[in-house]
């Protein structure tokens, strides 16, 4: 008998931008261990021409230490989605997502690291596919095209809020606690990081919940739901 095996598509590569790299160690070995990712660099800069050619990255992973001209080069929309590494007490910077597509806090258990970079690389290599628009209230969502409005304004999302706003769309008057929010939309489980979803949740409010309408309710020691305003 013949057997053929299944294409398995490369790893995703990662290119790592700039120093300290000692406290992710371990999960960045883990990751390359069990073949999820590729590691390109670390490179102490961004140049916009590695986005380009055989070997260009999938994501661009930050270290903590990133500078400023780093993070600026990386907000070019040519640019590769931006998974930056922070710390605990950077979690509520109001500029977090000015310059990135999403964080992770250091340091993480290789499994978070992972899901969070297959999920950034899994937009980056995915045409959009035809798709209905979805609507609550006066927030339109399109998943085709990744854009979002709110009674006719276009909103800027994160990739993550983006996933939350979509997936609460998808399930309007249902609760979720965070934990089901993180396996969710985040594909994580059991990290000890539900505090991330209250962020998004708060960005979410923010951008969206103008004019007086409340979108998403919030069940005191249970979770969070959208709601028809």
């Amino acid at each position: 008998m013949t057997t053929h095996a299944s294409f398995q598509p490369p790893p995703p590569r990662v290119l790592l931008l700039g120093h300290g790299w000692d406290i992710m160690n371990g999960a960045l070995a883990a990751a390359v261990d069990t073949g999820a990712i590729e590691l390109l660099g670390p490179e102490p800069a961004y140049d916009g021409e590695t986005g380009h050619g055989p070997r260009s990255p999938a994501v661009l992973l930050l270290s903590p230490d990133a500078g400023s001209a780093i993070l600026g080069r990386c907000a070019d929309d040519a640019a590769p989605p931006v998974l930056r590494c922070i710390s605990d007490a950077e979690l509520h910077d109001p500029d977090l997502y000015d310059d990135s597509d999403d964080f992770v806090t250091v340091p993480c258990p290789p499994a978070e690291l992972i899901k969070r970079i297959l999920r950034l690389a899994h937009r980056h290599g995915n045409a959009a596919a035809p798709a209905e628009l979805l609507r609550v209230g006066g927030i339109t969502l399109n998943p085709a095209t990744y854009q979002v409005t709110a009674h006719g304004r276009p909103v800027d999302l994160a990739w993550l809020e983006f996933q939350l706003l979509l997936f609460l769309m998808e399930n309007v008057g249902k609760v979720f606690t965070r934990d089901q929010l993180l396996a969710s939309v985040w594909g994580v489980q059991n990290i000890g990081g539900t505090r991330t979803v209250d962020v998004h949740i708060r960005r979410l409010r923010y951008k969206l919940e103008s004019g007086g309408d409340t979108y998403f309710r919030t069940v005191k020691n249970v979770g969070y739901g959208m709601v028809e305003p």
